[in-house]
């Protein structure tokens, strides 16, 4: 295969890339065949809350990195600011742009980059510069209030010496997030009115546009996870302030917040999970809509010639695989389809492709650790997270936060093992042995006369 196109196709495979709308290689999972692949229609589902209510909407939204969260979410906004709609000004807020995800987070870092991102936006919207926001906007006056309340902050250590870039900085100079916390944090009341006040002048300035409103999207915050030392720490944090309704959260307009998927063993109220295609049912049966879906998600990234090129006789078989493979997830697939366009030799010798599929499960090894075989086994037969312990809640948490457990939705959710992990040692023998104690623990119905008789 010509060199060129190899790496045309590479590119085209980029897994951790969240695509836009637009983009040629986007396909809408949700209006594909005539039955839901991952249940409902996302996008719907969450724009229908924020259509129809006269209040702000406040939602919570997960998924693995790389399901499509990112994407819907794109086209959720997309549709909620089309001018026969909703008719919105969408604020599309990054969160890995704007906070530290790899430390415990905090109410006043995550209001602080809304505010800042919202204020940019409606100067966008009114055709003047967001860099005035740096300048004139309230997160310069709460920098100045920040100083003459705490004297601190006028030393050097605090200084902000390119003017008042409170957010950004907030993200990269831990000591001056930790004084502006505490800070914060004595004087909570007024900050948590003033962020609300300021969100309400610029709704008010938004439909000055000829926007209905404002609708506040902070995405990535997903990937919200720490190192080995502060793992803990850091979700800690985020379930601390999304908790209970998250009530300082809760803004003056329409918000929707992705939360790190490990919440979700958390026993979190109403978190839209966005789920995996479902390749098969809880039984294991092939679901063949879900695998179409799944084909032409490749296709839309690689031509049905150069894949058959690239996998050789056996494509559509081979191909099969890698899907089954991927258990349904979108971005495992896409990485498992760069893999094959990466080995230098077309097409595929069977050693090649069985490498390919190896390094997928060498991978998930590394990261599920032997005392979670136990807890993995019960999830795979009862597609359930369950949590009888501390200890299992910490397993789910790792194992939600490395895809190793993937979840589905027919009529309602079930979750199950990814391929990979299914098929490590250790999870298969403790499987066989959770199915052996639950076969012996059943009553005989055999005369045994301690069971009651067949009715």
């Amino acid at each position: 295969m010509d060199q060129s196109i190899r790496k045309r196709y590479f590119n085209r495979c980029k897994p951790n890339e969240s695509l836009p709308p637009e983009d040629d290689r986007n396909l809408d999972l949700d209006a594909f065949g005539a039955k839901r692949v991952r249940g409902v229609n996302w996008v719907e589902r969450l724009a229908n809350r924020i259509e129809l209510s006269d209040e702000a909407c406040f939602g919570l939204f997960t998924g693995l990195p790389g399901s499509g969260k990112s994407t819907e979410l794109r086209r959720l906004a997309r549709r909620l600011e089309r001018k026969d709609g909703a008719n919105l000004l969408p604020v599309l807020v990054q969160a890995e742009d704007v906070l530290d995800i790899f430390n415990p987070i905090d109410v006043p870092d995550i209001l602080s980059a809304i505010l800042s991102e919202t204020e940019k936006t409606v100067l966008v919207a009114e055709g003047r510069d967001p860099a005035t926001a740096l300048n004139e906007g309230y997160l310069a006056r709460f920098w100045n209030w920040l100083q003459k309340t705490d004297v601190e902050l006028t030393k050097a250590e605090y200084g902000i010496p390119s003017g008042p870039k409170l957010v950004l900085e907030m993200k990269t100079r831990p000591m001056l997030r930790e004084r502006v916390r505490k800070i914060v944090a004595a004087h909570l009341t007024r900050f948590l009115q003033e962020i609300r006040d300021e969100l309400i002048l610029l709704e008010q300035r938004a439909r000055k546009t000829g926007r209905a409103g404002l609708v506040v999207i902070l995405d990535s915050l997903e990937k919200l996870r720490g190192i080995s030392s502060n793992w803990n720490d850091v979700l800690g944090s985020a379930e601390r302030i999304f908790a209970s309704g998250a009530p300082y959260l809760r803004l003056p307009v329409h918000v929707l917040y992705t939360i790190p998927p490990a919440l979700v063993s958390r026993r979190f109220e109403r978190v839209d999970f966005m789920p995996m295609i479902k390749l098969q049912d809880k039984e294991g049966n092939p679901w063949e809509q879900g695998f179409a879906a799944a084909r032409e998600l490749v296709r839309m990234r690689v031509p049905d010639a150069v894949l058959c090129e690239l996998l050789g006789p056996s494509c559509e078989k081979r191909l099969r695989r890698l899907m089954s493979w991927s258990g349904g997830y979108p971005r495992e697939l896409i990485r498992l389809l760069q893999s094959v366009i990466a080995v230098p030799r077309a097409p595929l010798s069977d050693e090649d492709f069985e490498r390919v599929i190896n390094e997928v499960g060498d991978a998930y090894r590394k990261t599920v650790p032997a005392d979670s075989f136990e807890w993995l086994a019960q999830v795979s037969l009862d597609h359930y997270l369950t949590m009888q312990n501390d200890q299992h809640r910490q397993i789910a948490d790792l194992m939600l936060s490395n895809n190793a457990v993937l979840r589905y939705l027919n009529d309602n959710d079930w979750f199950d093992l990814h391929p990979a992990v299914e098929q490590i040692p250790g999870v298969l023998e403790a499987k066989k042995k959770l199915e052996l104690a639950r076969a012996a623990a059943e009553p005989s119905r055999d005369g045994n006369p301690n069971c009651p008789e067949k009715a």
